[in-house]
């Protein structure tokens, strides 16, 4: 069973319930330690079920190393987070070693990841978690001249991070077509992991079209309020539910002025937004970009029919018109035809949910992320270029 070192950027902490921790699964193939910034600035703000045995939590064959990065400047954190991912993974390493460490991303997880491959031996995963060549395109609506200099950073550091990298792990398998440097890298392919089996028993249809999500601009929640204006008036018996963090979202409510079909939820714990999920009628990601999706997901578990944007990786999730329906990205008449389609035609709905259900439940479980995570594990030390899915970039392109 080899042994693994994770680190992570943070800052949410691990749930009490291990049922929705990947570790407890991958426990099952591998053992080792997680190092986790959190968001607390004192010991008395975590938890009891953390406080307990802090800085260390235990989540099958992992133990969790916490830090509580809040307690530092801003200014600080990073260099923080920085020092702690090295110096205890030094600590760890020397007490047992380390076969692989797994970053997530490539910012400042990924170069300690670099500088701690360089001083243990140990190979190297890095985790991709985004559409590389959207690095901060589309965090706020009008980005400028300081957000070009970020995304050129981040593609400097992806090419770095990658290229020191033993093998990738992306979450589709066309995710660094645009980097040449990477695109013959050894790579594995796995969907984000996400607990399909325990989404809530009791599926129904409360006649709410959802979104969930944050940075709202990148979500497109924008586009999803235009497009359901344009028809809210032909179907009166249906609302729109808009869920999660927007620090300032007035924009967003004169968009939805006038409309009294609208809503506005604050964002909720996890077991409690996955019953709101389990409700809806229909869920929408109108993202400008997205990687592989947790929620979409959900939705697919829930039996839920799904409108999605043809974006990064969910044309790998959602086939058009066989798990759900895509739509051109950014694009409000398409969204709206799509949505009027689905309000007036409930067997649509019915079969697009059934099949995204199915589709989940055999090819994005537990049990196949486990799978796959262990055959990218084993290929490691192999001559073999790739682990790959074996699905090819559908033939329409993202715009």
């Amino acid at each position: 069973m080899k042994r693994l070192l994770f680190i992570l950027p943070g800052v949410e902490p691990p749930r009490e319930d291990s049922t929705r921790d990947r570790l407890r699964y991958l426990s099952e193939v591998a053992e080792g330690e997680v190092l986790l910034p959190v968001w607390w600035s004192t010991l008395e703000d975590l938890p009891p079920y953390l406080k307990r045995t802090f800085p260390v939590y235990r989540v099958g064959n992992f133990c969790y190393h916490l830090l509580l990065v809040y307690r530092f400047p801003v200014v600080l954190r990073r260099f923080v987070k920085f020092i702690f991912y090295i110096r205890t993974g030094l600590q760890l390493h020397r007490k047992k070693k380390f076969d692989v460490i797994v970053i997530y991303g490539t910012n400042v997880p990924g170069l300690a990841g670099v500088v701690l491959k360089w001083l243990t031996g140990a190979k190297l995963i890095a985790e991709l978690p985004n559409v590389p060549e959207n690095s901060y395109r589309f965090d706020k609506p009008n980005p400028g001249w300081w957000d070009a200099v970020k995304g050129w950073l981040a593609d400097m550091l992806l090419n770095f991070v990658g290229t020191a990298a033993d093998c990738l792990e992306l979450n589709y398998p066309w995710q660094v077509e645009r980097f040449p440097r990477l695109k013959l890298k050894k790579a594995a392919v796995l969907h984000s992991f996400v607990p399909v089996r325990s989404m809530p028993a009791e599926h129904c249809d409360n006649k709410f079209i959802l979104l969930v999500g944050f940075p709202w601009h990148t979500k497109g929640v924008d586009i999803l309020i235009r497009a359901f204006v344009a028809i809210a008036p032909n179907f009166p018996d249906y609302t729109l539910k808009l869920m999660g963090y927007y620090p300032d979202r007035k924009h967003l409510e004169k968009l939805a002025e006038g409309c009294q079909q609208i809503e506005f939820l604050t964002p909720r714990p996890n077991n409690l937004g996955l019953q709101v999920i389990s409700s809806c009628s229909i869920y929408v990601l109108a993202s400008r970009t997205d990687a592989s999706p947790r929620v979409v997901l959900e939705a697919m578990a829930a039996r839920k029919p799904i409108i999605a944007s043809k974006v990064g990786g969910v044309p790998y999730l959602i086939a058009d018109n066989d798990n759900g329906l895509l739509f051109e990205p950014g694009n409000v008449n398409d969204l709206a035809d799509k949505l009027s389609l689905l309000l007036r035609n409930p067997e649509l709905c019915e079969r697009l949910g059934t099949s995204a259900y199915e589709k989940v439940m055999t090819e994005f479980n537990e049990d196949e992320y486990v799978r796959l995570f262990e055959v990218m594990l084993q290929k490691l030390d192999s001559e073999e270029p790739a682990v790959c899915a074996g699905r090819a970039r559908p033939q329409s392109r993202e715009v």
